[in-house]
């Protein structure tokens, strides 16, 4: 994406510089906008009253979005109890719109109270969210976050929003002594840029690897999968989708029988097929292809609420079984009650794994966790749910690393098919604005995600919609809530490599420590004697995900024995690489030359 910067210098002397082409995706990850510039920087400590510190702004924009993002010098919920205000002077007039702060704004959006206004023609109206698409992330309290606005928008049903390539923009929080941005009267400056941008990379529907198993979450509201009128409209989405197991919730009044009958009725089974089917009460359902050999209910926050444990038997398609953890954690501003049955969660797969609970898992065993986390309040949360950070350690115990490897669990973090966003629940009558309420989380030392999506049917075009038999406004009709796809394979818990039978078990590269990692990570491996020389050409190198080799750490004869290998988060020019997702890569060539190699592969997350 093409965008122009400014910095502003002087009082209301704005300077233009040229950006780089960036696509922006408001998934609250962030790393897209680093090869951009802040707009605006604001003088940290600034501030006369209140906790909003206001420091850096960047924009953006793409074809269908104005984009920001803003440090506001707090950890807070961006859409609930502040007093947070955008203002726009969308046509660069400063003599229409609200005056404010030397600026004339057709836009004002007060992000805490969900409200805003729009004036066009002399007029003012009260606006929700839905009539200028407004869209940001993470959905979780943060200090840092990213917000959309859509270029199309006509918030009274006539004018647009914008009218112009040229707009300036205030930030305040409200109050006497709130912070300004910038702090000087006349705001900060943008030009839309409608340059060429990076595609957005091609999600199709169907699945594409037949041997993946398509696992869907679908919190399906208030029992509507049982509601003759909205029928028809889950009814093509699961036509569409054809998943094999499903994470159901908000099924209250039906059992797991009527919900495996219904599917039955729209996804007939053939050959030796059927579907399995399981409740927890009151309305987490685990309906599946694969039998469900156990289920253990997991402890909710009061004696009515319970969150689900599926035990799953993946044979033939994989020799194992899989732990379907189905969750719908306390709505809205209950953290107290959504941290208390997130750590009930986490303490079942730590005393699973360690064979201290109702159920032992055999090592490697695959786990997935899905459903409505309603995570719209603390970050906690999340962090619990990736890390195993327990913080109600009386009754659920002490705090371990999840992943059988010794590292996080990895958040799927799918995207819309065709537009750059991540929200799974959406309103047009709610105050609220889209947000990401939906995950799948997951051991990916021993499962890989093949492909992943949101299915936001609006967004589709018609050849697709046709394609499936799907109508625009099926996704919303049925739900709130979208349908989480993802379809996974078990892999070894070596990742993208593997041990050959005649290469000893010590051949080994071990997983990162620390992972993620800040500024530097150790790697280990081992290496067994090969055909009496006792020796083995080794290569370790580091690969960006785009399979871009950019250090090369060891490039020698070593003999059999342990290694440790430190990573300092730089290349081979020793320049610092940008956080985000790295590979180790272990290459053997075994001598003599004839007996082959092997390559072994771990992933790695560097934060910045």
């Amino acid at each position: 994406m093409h965008k122009f910067i400014f910095t502003i210098h002087l009082i209301l002397i704005p300077f233009f510089l040229c950006a780089q082409p960036v696509r922006i995706y408001l998934d609250g990850q962030f790393n897209d906008w680093q090869p951009l510039s802040p707009l605006h920087s604001d003088p940290p400590g600034d501030v006369q009253n209140g906790d909003i510190d206001f420091y850096r702004l960047w924009m953006s924009n793409d074809e269908h979005y104005l984009f920001f993002k803003i440090e506001i010098g707090a950890e807070l919920n961006l859409q609930d109890g502040n007093a947070i205000t955008l203002y726009l002077d969308t046509d660069n007039n400063s003599q229409t719109g609200i005056a404010i702060h030397g600026i004339g704004a057709e836009l004002m959006w007060n992000f805490g109270n969900r409200v805003g206004s729009f004036t066009a023609n002399g007029n003012t109206i009260t606006i929700r969210q839905n009539q200028i698409g407004v869209v940001s992330a993470p959905t979780v309290s943060d200090s840092i976050f990213e917000i959309a606005i859509s270029r199309t928008a006509q918030p009274d049903g006539q004018n647009p929003l914008f009218t112009g390539t040229d707009i300036r923009i205030v930030l305040h929080d409200q109050g006497p002594g709130g912070d300004f941005l910038p702090d000087a009267p006349g705001g900060v400056n943008f030009s839309f840029d409608n340059a060429a941008l990076p595609p957005l990379s091609s999600i199709s529907i169907a699945k594409t690897d037949t041997n993946s198993i398509r696992t869907l979450s679908y919190n399906v509201l208030s029992d509507g999968f049982f509601d003759s009128n909205r029928l028809p409209y889950f009814t093509r989405v699961l036509q569409a989708l054809q998943p094999d197991i499903i994470g159901f919730q908000e099924i209250y009044g039906h059992s797991a029988q009527e919900t495996v009958d219904m599917m039955e009725s729209i996804l007939p089974s053939g050959g030796q097929q059927q579907w399995y089917g399981a409740k927890v009460a009151p309305d987490v359902i685990a309906v599946s292809r694969y039998p469900i050999v156990n289920t253990f209910p997991i402890e909710g926050y009061n004696t009515n609420s319970y969150n689900g444990a599926f035990l799953i038997d993946l044979t033939p398609k994989f020799d194992t079984q899989l732990l379907f953890i189905v969750a719908h954690t306390p709505c809205c501003n209950n953290n107290q009650g959504r941290q208390y049955e997130i750590d009930a969660i986490m303490a079942f797969i730590r005393d699973a794994q360690n064979g201290d609970g109702v159920l032992t898992l055999p090592p490697y065993t695959p786990i997935l966790i899905v459903g409505d986390m309603n995570l719209v309040g603390d970050a906690q949360q999340l962090r619990t749910l990736l890390t195993g950070e327990i913080i109600n350690t009386n009754p659920f115990g002490e705090s371990f690393i999840p992943d059988w490897d010794g590292t996080n669990l990895q958040d799927l973090l799918p995207r819309h098919i065709n537009l750059p966003m991540f929200f799974t629940w959406y309103s047009e009558t709610s105050y609220f604005s889209p947000g990401r309420l939906d995950f799948m989380i997951y051991t990916d030392s021993v499962l890989e995600t093949v492909k992943s999506y949101l299915l936001f049917t609006p967004s589709l075009p018609p050849d697709t919609l046709s394609a499936y038999n799907l109508q625009p406004d099926d996704a919303i009709l049925a739900s709130d809530h979208l349908p989480v796809i993802n379809d996974i394979v078990v892999v070894t818990p070596n990742g993208m490599g593997e041990v050959l039978d005649a290469w000893p078990d010590q051949f080994y590269l071990a997983q990162n420590y620390p992972n993620p990692f800040n500024s530097e990570t150790l790697i280990h491996y081992e290496l067994s004697p090969e055909n009496g020389t006792g020796f083995s050409q080794v290569e370790l190198s580091i690969f960006t995900l785009l399979g871009q080799r950019i250090r090369l750490l060891v490039n020698e004869l070593q003999a059999a024995g342990k290694y440790q290998v430190t990573w300092d988060g730089k290349n081979d020019r020793g320049e610092q690489v940008a956080s985000g997702i790295y590979f180790n890569t272990l290459q053997v060539s075994a001598l003599p030359p004839q007996t082959g190699n092997r390559v072994l592969t771990r992933r790695m997350v560097l934060l910045r």
